[in-house]
């Protein structure tokens, strides 16, 4: 299933982790590039942790969660 723009994503590797993103961080696809994506990943009250440019490797479709839903807990 191709990614789009706005989809949820849930990072699947700790290759992150030094720019503050921890595996399992749920994000949300910004932009769409033939060799990857950029995605913002943010706290639960809406704050900016790091836009990043990921490989489609490196994350999954996330189940749909609400900001308030313990599957969407701080990274």
């Amino acid at each position: 299933m191709p990614l789009s723009e706005f989809s949820l994503v849930r990072l699947t590797t700790d290759r992150y982790v030094s720019e503050g993103v921890n595996q399992g961080a749920i994000g949300i696809i910004l932009e769409v590039f033939d060799d990857g994506y950029i995605v913002e990943f943010s706290r639960p009250d809406g704050t900016t942790i790091a836009w990043l440019a990921v490989d489609g490797e490196d994350f999954e479709l996330a189940p749909k969660v609400s900001a308030t839903s313990p599957d969407r807990s701080p990274v």
